[in-house]
């Protein structure tokens, strides 16, 4: 399966639109799984990223897990990671992430808590795939580094 990923940015700069049921959510995830799966490298794919406007993602680093609908509704503490992106090929960026973050999603029965010392790794997928789908960019979070204008 060759999949082409949305690379303009234009486009994934658009919010997607919320899901109306599970059921709809979770065939659009085991879809995004699908993909995943056959793309090199990946852990993580946003439904926007394979021209599906509607706010699903998944992750796949400690287990897969997928997102219908989701939002951060607590984070905490700064972490810098350089980041790549399926829809940025080659491209890596240097952004500035939460440590801590508190997920809730309509297909959790209570909010998921994703941290660096869990894994570092799944705690920045899990918010680049959600920023994904809020039309947000690794090139968005990207770490500018503060001068004193010396």
């Amino acid at each position: 399966m060759t999949q082409i990923f949305v690379e303009d940015i234009n486009i994934l700069r658009q919010p997607c639109e919320r899901v109306k049921s599970y059921e709809d959510g979770k065939k659009i995830a085991d879809e995004l799984f699908l993909i995943l799966k056959s793309s090199k490298g990946g852990i993580g794919l946003a439904a926007n990223q394979v021209g599906i406007n509607k706010k699903v993602c998944v992750v796949n680093v400690l287990t897969p897990t997928y997102f219908i609908n989701p939002i951060i509704i607590e984070s905490s503490g700064l972490i810098y990671f350089n980041e790549g992106c399926l829809s940025f090929p080659g491209q890596i960026v240097r952004t500035e992430r939460y440590s801590e973050i508190l997920v809730k999603a309509d297909n959790f029965s209570s909010p998921k808590s994703f941290n660096f010392r869990e894994s570092l790794l799944e705690c920045v997928c899990v918010q680049h795939e959600i920023d994904h789908l809020s039309g947000i960019t690794m090139y968005d979070r990207q770490y500018k580094e503060k001068r004193d204008g010396c």
